[in-house]
């Protein structure tokens, strides 16, 4: 059965399908500018996409071949995109460190205090070990101290966030 592809539309999506996929495989699909016009670069595209996933190789786009494109362009779309970010700083108003404190957070900000040490040479990074202990107040004031903040050795909203951005500006140096 053939999915009517007559008007441009349907042609520019799966145009655009192919042409991601053409960089998710590295290449091994010819690459497609979308135009909607189901030329013989579409068709040289099609008959490749086919061959690569097991399709009757037919160089149309039937119900099974749209089926499986979209799927692959689905697939290509969930390794290509930016990880989701997950928000480790709690929400509650005004929270705070303390000293003592054993928690998931104060284990993320040692880590986060450890990689830093390489760019930071006032900051020791001890090993994290969850509980915001004495050598966790000196580093986060250290850390403050670098970044003009006040000098409180806790770790507070506006420390947070200068903390994550030095730390992501780290790993994409240490990235590239």
């Amino acid at each position: 059965m053939l999915i009517n592809i007559t008007g441009s539309e349907p042609i520019y999506e799966a145009q655009r399908f192919l042409r991601a996929l053409h960089f998710d495989t590295g290449g091994k699909i010819p690459l497609v500018s979308p135009d909607g016009i189901f030329g013989p670069s579409t068709r040289a595209a099609v008959e490749k996409f086919q061959q690569l996933y097991s399709l009757p190789v037919n160089g149309e786009i039937d119900y099974e071949t749209w089926t499986a494109l979209y799927a692959a362009y689905l697939d290509a779309l969930t390794r290509s995109r930016r990880p989701t970010p997950v928000y480790y700083f709690p929400e509650t108003e005004g929270y705070v460190t303390r000293r003592g404190e054993k928690s998931d957070i104060v284990a993320i900000i040692q880590f986060m205090l450890r990689s830093l040490s390489n760019e930071f040479p006032g900051i020791v990074g001890a090993s994290p070990s969850g509980v915001y202990d004495d050598a966790t107040i000196a580093d986060v004031r250290e850390f403050q101290r670098l970044h003009n903040l006040p000098r409180t050795g806790f770790v507070d909203r506006p420390t947070w966030n200068m903390l994550a951005d030095a730390y992501i500006r780290a790993a994409h140096r240490s990235e590239g």
